[in-house]
């Protein structure tokens, strides 16, 4: 079972922890954003493409952003979201 972890401060709920599919990373991420439309504007651009200054790590393993196009998930992944933070 893919897991995806999400920001808690995304939901007021509080709940970080969801199942997700296998596949190619930009699949997986679409996929998640269509079944919890709560969440695509913070991961989908208008187009519908995983926003590039998200974080995501596959597992341990931060994905660069150059790579993510040839990512691909596996079915026991965890795949984390690091919503980007600024400030000084």
């Amino acid at each position: 079972m893919v897991r995806i972890v999400v920001p808690a401060v995304w939901t007021p709920q509080g709940r970080t922890h969801f199942e997700g599919t296998s596949g190619p990373l930009d699949e997986v991420i679409g996929d998640f954003a269509t079944r919890h439309p709560q969440f695509a504007r913070r991961l989908l651009d208008a187009d519908g493409k995983p926003l590039r200054y998200l974080n995501i790590c596959l597992d341990d393993d931060m994905i660069p952003r150059h790579q993510r196009a040839d990512a691909t998930v596996g079915p026991d992944t965890v795949i984390t979201i690091i919503s980007p933070m600024a400030g000084g």
